[in-house]
């Protein structure tokens, strides 16, 4: 009995034991650093790029404009030339869709250049040009593009439209 009792009172007197301090709290420390962003890769700048150049065209061949302000910050070169010939005496409505992708990156020491390939369907971008009715028929086109790391930003240097139903 007496190993009862003791057995008892050790475990009433550990039940009204003064609770363990808390560790005292010390001055916040530095947060570490979170990892930092790498950014877009090459290949998703140069698909925006590409994007954002058709965006433009869209956007003068609905203004009916011979030439957009903005072209020059998303073409260069042979691109910017085909796109401005593009917009010359045509109104259009509706856009494109875009299927655009990445398929070489080629880098260099002073540059990157990004090799785009592209099935554009036009079925729902309806230009008008003057000529009797549109054009019937199938309104895919493959598009190649090869777009340029410039520095100050990514741009469509060259570009090339297949023929319509080739994709």
């Amino acid at each position: 009995m007496r190993r009862v009792v003791c057995a008892a009172l050790v475990v009433a007197l550990a039940g009204c034991a003064a609770p363990e301090a808390e560790p005292e709290q010390t001055e916040a420390s530095t947060p570490l650093a979170a990892p930092s962003n790498p950014g877009p890769s090459p290949q998703e700048e140069a698909v925006e790029a590409y994007r954002s150049m058709w965006g433009v065209v869209v956007e003068g061949s609905h203004e009916g404009s011979v030439a957009h302000p903005d072209l020059e910050k998303y073409a260069s070169g042979q691109a910017l030339e085909l796109v401005t010939a593009m917009l010359q005496g045509i109104e259009a409505t509706g856009e494109p869709v875009l299927t655009p992708h990445a398929v070489i990156v080629e880098s260099g020491a002073d540059s990157t250049e990004v090799s785009i390939e592209d099935c554009i369907d036009s079925s729902q971008w309806l230009v008008s040009d003057g000529s009797e009715g549109s054009p019937q028929g199938e309104r895919k086109r493959p598009v190649e593009a090869i777009v340029l790391d410039q520095g100050d930003g990514w741009r469509v240097d060259d570009l090339w439209l297949g023929e319509y139903g080739s994709c």
